[in-house]
């Protein structure tokens, strides 16, 4: 009995055993495949994971690359350089049309005028610039320099209405200078009764700074005329050295003269006259008729046409007591007639040096002729319409 217990016993155990076994077997089985599971899931959820994170990834890249690029865009040194090319190309017209106020040229100059001098500062310079003193990241300003000289500067604002990708602003143009000083100027001194232009426009008496009486001449004439006086005119604030012309009291153009030490342009009196021909004809008979009065070859009376009435001059060579005393002689010739010099004051004085020799034939010395030289210095008048000598000076 016992050991039939003992063997039903023992077939227990092991049955047991086995069913445990079994058991385990399942229950691995069941791990492992639950393992297997979750590796595959494990490696689905990586394989997903790492798709969208490479995705994402590509995007923020894109991103950090467009982010990058728009913000180097946005720099304000990028739209100064486009600016400051117009200046390194000498873009005169583009600075013209950008400045902020531009110069206003006189009534001598214009538009171009300024331009041409713009045009000057840049020529043939190396054109550079700098940040000024006051220059930051939200305010850019800049000089502009033309072989280290300082030629004029912008400054750069954001654009209110516009702004690039991200909220980066958009630089443009703020304010914009060039430096345009009218330094040249130019003094012109001529009669007053003379037509001064600078460029062609005429000057009027505001531009008068000086005016000089012509004493010397004035108080031979004074009786019967004026003489105008020397004024000086002064036009400032120019971009060019100007073009000077005159006309004188009759419309005839005078060619000024340059003096570079008192750096002033100058006309003295006219030469010319509308009746020139006339009067120097006119000198020309009265100085062969007063010499031959003088060497008694002609009558004193021939000389009261030349004269005014009661004319001091004719009574002073009707009382000259050379008359009385001149070499006897033969046959005289006049030669060599000569105006030495004409000026003319205006429309009804004029002033005449003339020139005559008289060739002699004297009773002695041979046959060669003795010349006997007289020269003249007439104030002529136009008295009722008639010219007349007013003053002999001697």
């Amino acid at each position: 009995m016992k050991k039939h217990e003992q063997s039903r016993k023992l077939f227990g155990n092991k049955k047991k055993r086995r069913t445990l076994e079994s058991a385990e077997r399942k229950t691995k089985v069941v791990k492992e495949k639950k393992f297997h599971a979750y590796v595959a899931l494990l490696m689905v959820w990586l394989i997903g994971f790492t798709v969208v994170i490479t995705r994402y990834y590509s995007r923020f890249n894109d991103f950090l690359v467009k982010y990058e690029t728009a913000y180097e865009l946005s720099r304000p040194d990028l739209a100064m350089e486009d600016i400051f090319a117009h200046f390194e190309a000498k873009d005169v017209n583009y600075i013209w049309d950008n400045m902020t106020e531009k110069p206003v040229p006189s009534e001598f100059e214009n538009e171009d005028t300024i331009k041409t001098y713009m045009s000057e500062l840049l020529a043939d310079k190396e054109i550079t610039y700098r940040y000024t003193s006051d220059h930051t990241e939200d305010s850019p300003s800049y000089v502009i320099e033309a072989d280290g000289y300082t030629v004029g500067g912008f400054t750069l604002d954001k654009d209110p209405n516009i702004t690039a990708d991200y909220g980066f602003p958009v630089w443009i143009l703020g304010t914009l200078e060039f430096y345009t000083e009218p330094f040249e100027s130019v003094k012109v001194s001529a009669p007053s009764n003379f037509e001064v232009y600078i460029n062609d426009v005429l000057l009027d008496e505001s531009y008068i700074t000086d005016s000089k009486e012509n004493t010397d001449d004035s108080k031979y004439v004074a009786d019967y005329g004026q003489i105008p006086p020397i004024v000086t005119y002064e036009v400032t604030g120019l971009y060019e050295e100007p073009e000077v012309s005159m006309k004188d009291f009759s419309g005839f153009t005078i060619e000024p003269v340059y003096d570079e030490a008192t750096d002033i342009y100058s006309s003295g009196y006219s030469n010319l006259h509308p009746d020139k021909s006339e009067l120097s004809q006119f000198a020309i008979e009265f100085t062969t008729t007063f010499a031959n009065v003088i060497s008694q070859d002609a009558s004193l009376s021939d000389l009261n046409i030349y004269f005014p009435e009661n004319s001091e001059d004719l009574g002073y060579i009707s009382r000259n007591t050379a008359l009385e005393y001149f070499t006897a002689h033969g046959s005289v010739t006049i030669e060599n007639e000569e105006i030495l010099e004409f000026t003319a004051f205006n429309d009804d004085l004029v002033y005449i040096e003339c020139y005559i020799e008289q060739w002699m034939q004297m009773g002695w010395g041979g046959s060669d002729p003795e010349v006997v030289d007289t020269t003249t210095h007439l104030y002529i008048a136009n008295i009722d319409g008639e010219w007349k000598i007013i003053k002999m000076r001697y």
